[in-house]
């Protein structure tokens, strides 16, 4: 608790998680060079773990709104849109999680519509798990790292917010390597075997609608699908102990995650993340998941290793180069 609490009172308001939560322990943490040095084995048994200066040598590094814009400025994406800087809200009366509203945009019209010098608008926007192999100009910006089987890999995805997002709690079924390459991320962390005392079941999704004539996100919700995987409950609330009190049986981590650094989250492992970036409008992260600890559930991803970083990422990385580019649709 007091390492929490020490730690708590460096990050802002609007970054906090209920007392509850920031009095958890952080999350354990290593080095890049150690984590090779004991192999994927090690890594896949051990629980999160977070490394420092995990993207030495990354091109991605040097990412900026320009940067992008240069480079895939043109590409047509699917924007997150939502009245709030939480994601999914709960509908109480609907007994359903509401979900962002989606709305294809090009990928420069994003990054104005979110920097810095942008206008207010009245709603939050983010651009959730752009599939970078459909993005070759900025993949070859990231390094295929050893720390996990590269013949496991499944999926690349680039991450991009503004200056405030909170995505809610769930479970993925991949092992995750996530790289923060701008702004923050305070992600809270339960073992699998919580799942009891976090509120899952079939959770009722429904989804925002999108007028931009009419101001942008609409109130009015449409039903979109069942999941399974998303817990039925705001753990950002500050009264979540009280409404939800079987919260106070679990085992919680808090892992601040900052610009540089990498988070090992093994598959099952039940997160929320509150994404920040203090003196800038841009948040940036590359996550990649693997199917390192499910069997029969990998791609072979690794055969497109050469679209990769190939020089400068140091020691335990694999990777290339490839062109492309151009206006396509993700």
């Amino acid at each position: 608790a007091g390492v929490g609490a020490e730690v708590g009172a460096e990050v802002g308001a609007e970054a906090r998680y209920p007392p509850i939560f920031e009095e958890a322990p952080r999350c354990s943490e290593s080095t890049l060079e150690a984590v090779l040095a004991a192999g994927p084995e090690a890594l896949l048994t051990g629980g999160p773990l977070l490394l420092r200066n995990a993207t030495a040598g990354w091109a991605a590094n040097a990412w900026d709104d320009a940067a992008i814009a240069a480079a895939v400025g043109e590409t047509l994406v699917e924007m997150m849109a939502m009245p709030t800087t939480t994601h999914p809200t709960l509908d109480a009366a609907a007994d359903a999680l509401v979900e962002p509203a989606r709305c294809s945009v090009y990928v420069a019209d994003f990054l104005k519509l979110t920097g810095e010098a942008a206008e207010a608008v009245p709603f939050e926007a983010y651009l959730a798990q752009l599939n970078l192999l459909r993005l070759p100009p900025l993949l070859r910006g990231v390094c295929l790292s050893t720390a996990l089987p590269p013949s496991s890999l499944s999926i690349a995805n680039l991450w991009v917010g503004g200056a405030l997002m909170k995505n809610g709690l769930h479970f993925d079924l991949y092992d995750n390597l996530l790289y923060q390459l701008r702004g923050t991320k305070r992600a809270l962390l339960f073992p699998p075997a919580d799942a009891k005392h976090l509120y899952y079941g079939a959770a009722t999704i429904r989804r925002h609608g999108f007028d931009l004539a009419a101001g942008g996100v609409t109130n009015e919700t449409t039903f979109d699908k069942v999941r399974h995987n998303v817990a039925k409950l705001n753990v950002f609330a500050d009264d979540v102990a009280s409404t939800h009190p079987a919260v106070a049986r679990a085992s919680p981590s808090l892992c601040e995650v900052r610009r540089g650094d990498a988070l090992f989250l093994p598959r099952g492992w039940h997160h929320a993340v509150i994404s920040t970036s203090r003196g800038a409008r841009r948040n940036l992260a590359v996550n990649l998941w693997y199917a390192a600890s499910a069997s029969g559930q990998g791609q072979g991803l690794s055969a497109l290793a050469d679209m990769f970083q190939q020089e400068g990422c140091g020691a335990g990385a694999e990777g290339g180069a490839a062109g492309g580019g151009g206006k396509e649709e993700l």
